[in-house]
């Protein structure tokens, strides 16, 4: 950490210099918050937080890997320590690379789920182990983790990043539970598929369109949203809103499973577009 300037309330973002963790970063930034961004990514962590300081916002870029609980819990305790206060924590990150190794849970290797506990849900729970003794000692704090749609229902693959992210959810309501009484809020916001730079480069277009196809919403979830939704319920206007999970999903698991199809069917097309066959 290489300033001590403090300007307005504290936050800290793990993943926050790419996808959903950036435009959070940005619009805590944007808000009066003094951004701590932790992240592996060396490129992008300080391009991020350069560009929030030339829009003429407050931030540290801090490249780190989060699985490791020494380095995690000192940047915790530094920031709290350097800026007076941490307000917020925001355990975005994920590794989300890992998600190409998961398939259904016969094919799933041993190595891969355990490395995706390790990465997915281990962070989180390290997060808010060390921020909760500073925010409890503060009086007050908010905790925000991100879960997913697919850690509360199946899915054909994908079996240790649901596992992981069912954990956040659970996670999620102990810490909430369990703190609350003493000032600190814990929520998840719990997205689907959300147009990233990474999804909208690498994502195949017709995957992209099964999700569009089975939301309610016109298009997909822009990351710009989930981190609205994130911003809220780290700040005072969600004050009694703790142990909840919040979908930012485009209405994804509010619909019956074939909502879509009877959808297309009363537009007289079959699930891919073609005529639907009379009945």
């Amino acid at each position: 950490m290489t300033s001590t300037a403090k300007s307005g309330p504290v936050v800290l973002i793990t993943g926050g210099a790419n996808g959903m963790g950036e435009c959070e970063a940005k619009l805590f930034a944007e808000r009066g918050y003094t951004v701590v961004i932790a992240d592996r990514d060396g490129e992008r962590t300080p391009l991020v937080t350069e560009e929030i300081k030339t829009a003429g916002g407050s931030a540290e870029g801090v490249v780190i890997d989060i699985r490791d609980e020494d380095a995690f819990s000192s940047l915790i305790a530094r920031t709290a320590r350097d800026y007076g206060s941490l307000d917020v924590l925001v355990n975005n990150a994920a590794a989300l690379e890992l998600c190409a190794l998961d398939p259904a849970a016969a094919d799933v290797t041993s190595e891969t789920f355990m490395e995706t506990l390790r990465s997915d849900l281990l962070p989180a729970f390290l997060g808010c182990k060390y921020s909760l003794p500073i925010m409890v000692e503060q009086g007050k704090g908010s905790i925000v983790n991100i879960a997913s749609v697919t850690g509360e229902a199946g899915e054909t693959t994908l079996t240790s990043y649901g596992v992981a992210k069912a954990g956040v959810i659970q996670l999620t309501r102990m810490v909430a539970t369990q703190y609350s009484k003493k000032g600190v809020r814990c929520n998840a916001v719990s997205p689907a598929f959300v147009l990233t730079r990474n999804n909208q480069t690498w994502t195949p277009e017709r995957m992209a369109n099964i999700y569009r196809r089975a939301m309610l919403t016109p298009d997909a979830v822009h990351p710009e949203k989930v981190a609205e939704t994130v911003f809220f319920l780290g700040s005072d206007a969600a004050e009694y809103i703790t142990g909840e999970t919040i979908r930012v999903d485009g209405g994804l698991m509010a619909g019956s499973p074939i909502a879509a199809d009877y959808r297309d069917w009363n537009d007289g097309l079959g699930p891919l577009g073609d005529p639907y066959p009379e009945l």
